[in-house]
C-alpha cells in the first residue's frame, strides 16, 4: 500500500492543516453541526480525508445520541452533547475510509454534472440509511455541474432531508454559484506551508524507520507546491535505496535548487566574483526559472533562520545573522520587474555585496599573534575637513599676494561675497551634520545610506558638497538621478536650502590604522557586520 494510503488521517485531529483540524473540532465540541459543507482548497490538502472522517463520525455508535440531538429529533431539549471522534478500527470506519460504504457515497461531479444526474440524488437522498443513523453525500469537484445542475441541487440543499449531510469539494471555489456558496458552511483548505510539509513527512518516516536529510525534505516541500499528497509520493519515491538524500531527491525529481542555492552561497562565502558570474551565465544556458530559484533562495535563507532561533524544527546551515543579513539583501530585488538578461539583477545585487566586502579588506600584514592583523581605513571627518580648509586657505592668501586683483565694481564685490559665504556655509553645515544627514537618507534608502558612508565629504568650491567615493561603481550608482534626488532632497531638509552634490572618484586614504580582527575572516557574519552594516 502507498504510503498516502496508508497514512491518511482517520480522525479530525489527525487532519495536518492546522486552521482546517481546529475549526472541525470547534463544531464537534459545540454540538452544533451543519448538514451541509462546502471544502474549498487545492489538491492535496485533506478534502475527501475530511469529508470520509465526517461520515465516519456520524455513523460511530459512540456519537448516536448527539447525532440524534442534532439532525433526527427537533423537539430534542437539553444541553447540546459534543461530538466525539470516530474509531478508525471498526468495520464500518474501513469501509467508509475505503471508499466501499453505502451510506457515505461519493459522487465525482466532473463525470457526473447534468441535471439527470442531481435528479437522480434528489431520488436516493430520501431512503432512510441502511445502517448507521446519517447518509453522507460527498460530491467531488462540484464546480463541474451545470447551471441546471446546481439549480436542481440549490433546492435540495435548502431543505435536506434530516438524515443526510451533504458534502460538496472544489479546486475551483470562484467557480461555484453564490447562491450555492451561501447554502453551505465554507471551509478553506489553504496550500500547506513548507513546515506543516515537513512535519507531516518526519512523522512518516518515523514509522517507517527511515533517515533523511533535513535539506532533503525541505526540497520536497518546495516540490510539492503546498500538496500533502505530492509531498508523501516524492518522499516514498526517494527513500526507495534507503536514507533520503538531497542528491537523491536531485536526481529523482529533476535539478533541485537547493544545490543551486548551496553553490551560489559558498561563492558569495568566498567573495568569488567570478565564480558568481559564471554560476549565473550557467544558469541561463539551462534556461533556470528565474522565479523559482529566488523564491527557494530566499525559503532556504528563511528556514535557516527560523531554524537557529528554534521557531521550527529544522537544523540550520549558516549563522543567523548570515542568513538574515542575505535576506535583508534579496527582499529589496523585484520579483515583477522583468529584464532582458534574466537573473541580471539579483547577478548585479551579489556582485555589488562582494565588491563592498573587499573594498576595505586589503591583504593582511604578518603578525605573531593567533589572529589575523588587518588594514582598515580611518579618517576622521572633521579632520579632513578641517586640514583641507587650511590648505584652501593658505593657497587663497599666497594666491592674493602674488598678484593685485583686478578693478571690479563695489557692488558685483559684496554681492559675490554674500553669495559666496551663504552657498559655503551651507556646504560646511552638511559636513558638520553629516551623521544626521546619513541617518535621514538611511530612512528612504539603506543602500544608498550604506554608499555615502564609504565615502568623505567636503565643503567644495562655490558651496557644493564634494563627496569623494573610491570606486567607480560607487560613483555611477550615486549618480543616478533617483538617488541623487533622494540626496538632494535629504541634503535640503538638513542644511535648511537646496544644495548641490558632486560625487568625486578618488584613491582610497593613505591613513590606516593595524587593529586586531578574527581570523575567519571569509565568513559572511563578519562581512555583513564590520563592512556592510
Amino acid at each position: 500500500m502507498s504510503w498516502y494510503l496508508k497514512y491518511r488521517p482517520h480522525q479530525v485531529a489527525d487532519l495536518d492543516l492546522t486552521r482546517v483540524r481546529e475549526q472541525l473540532l470547534r463544531m464537534m465540541e459545540s454540538g452544533k453541526f451543519p448538514q451541509t459543507f462546502l471544502f474549498a482548497g487545492p489538491k492535496g490538502t485533506g478534502k475527501t480525508s475530511a469529508s470520509r472522517i465526517i461520515g465516519a463520525m456520524l455513523n460511530d455508535p459512540a456519537n448516536e445520541e448527539a447525532v440524534t440531538k442534532i439532525f433526527l429529533d427537533s423537539t430534542s431539549k437539553g444541553k447540546a452533547v459534543s461530538l466525539s471522534e470516530p474509531d478508525p478500527k471498526s468495520d464500518f470506519a474501513r469501509r467508509v475510509f475505503s471508499g466501499d460504504s453505502l451510506i457515505v457515497q461519493e459522487m465525482d461531479a466532473a463525470s457526473h454534472r447534468g441535471i439527470d444526474d442531481i435528479r437522480q440524488l434528489k431520488e436516493r437522498i430520501f431512503i432512510p440509511p441502511q445502517e448507521g443513523s446519517m447518509s453522507v453525500y460527498i460530491l467531488d469537484e462540484v464546480h463541474m455541474l451545470t447551471n441546471e445542475a446546481f439549480n436542481a441541487l440549490l433546492k435540495i440543499l435548502e431543505e435536506p432531508p434530516p438524515h443526510v449531510v451533504f458534502i460538496l469539494a472544489t479546486t475551483e471555489l470562484h467557480k461555484v454559484p453564490a447562491t450555492i456558496v451561501s447554502r453551505c458552511n465554507l471551509i478553506t483548505f489553504y496550500k500547506a506551508n513548507t513546515q506543516e510539509i515537513i512535519d507531516r513527512l518526519k512523522k512518516i518516516l518515523k514509522q517507517e524507520k527511515i533517515d533523511f536529510e533535513e535539506e532533503a525534505l525541505l526540497e520536497i516541500a518546495r516540490r510539492s507546491d503546498g500538496s500533502f499528497r505530492d509531498a508523501v509520493k516524492l518522499a516514498e519515491i526517494s527513500s526507495q535505496s534507503g536514507k533520503i538524500t538531497l542528491k537523491k531527491v536531485d536526481e529523482l525529481i529533476g535539478g533541485s535548487a537547493l544545490v543551486e542555492v548551496k553553490k551560489i552561497i559558498e561563492l558569495i562565502l568566498a567573495k568569488d566574483e567570478v565564480g558568481i558570474c559564471q554560476f549565473f551565465i550557467s544558469l541561463r544556458e539551462r534556461n533556470y526559472d528565474e522565479e523559482y530559484f529566488i523564491k527557494s533562495f530566499l525559503s532556504y535563507l528563511h528556514q535557516n533562520l527560523l531554524g537557529s532561533l528554534k521557531v521550527v524544527d529544522f537544523k540550520p546551515t549558516l549563522e543567523p545573522k548570515v542568513s538574515q543579513f542575505l535576506l535583508n539583501q534579496l527582499i529589496k530585488l523585484d520579483l515583477e520587474q522583468t529584464s532582458p538578461i534574466s537573473f541580471l539583477p539579483l547577478e548585479l545585487l551579489l556582485l555589488s555585496l562582494v565588491q563592498r566586502a573587499k573594498k576595505d579588506k586589503p591583504e593582511s600584514a604578518p603578525s605573531n599573534d593567533s589572529g589575523e592583523k588587518k588594514i582598515v581605513e580611518k579618517k576622521s571627518l572633521k579632520q579632513t575637513s578641517s586640514s583641507e580648509n587650511k590648505q584652501t586657505k593658505k593657497s587663497v592668501e599666497k594666491l592674493e599676494k602674488e598678484e593685485e586683483p583686478l578693478s571690479e565694481s563695489p557692488l558685483d564685490s559684496s554681492v559675490m561675497e554674500v553669495v559666496n559665504d551663504s552657498s559655503h556655509s551651507l556646504s560646511e553645515s552638511l559636513c558638520e551634520r553629516w551623521h544626521d544627514f546619513l541617518q535621514m537618507v538611511e530612512g528612504k534608502n539603506s543602500t544608498l545610506a550604506a554608499l555615502l558612508r564609504s565615502g568623505q565629504p567636503h565643503s567644495g568650491p562655490n558651496g557644493v558638497a564634494q563627496v569623494e567615493v573610491y570606486y567607480r561603481f560607487h560613483q555611477e550608482q550615486l549618480e543616478q538621478p533617483k538617488l541623487r534626488k533622494i540626496i538632494e532632497d535629504c541634503g535640503q531638509k538638513i542644511v535648511g536650502d537646496k544644495i548641490s552634490f558632486k560625487f568625486i572618484l578618488t584613491s582610497p586614504p593613505t591613513t590606516a590604522e593595524v587593529v586586531d580582527v578574527p581570523a575567519e575572516t571569509k565568513n559572511l557574519e563578519t562581512l555583513a557586520e564590520e563592512v556592510l552594516m
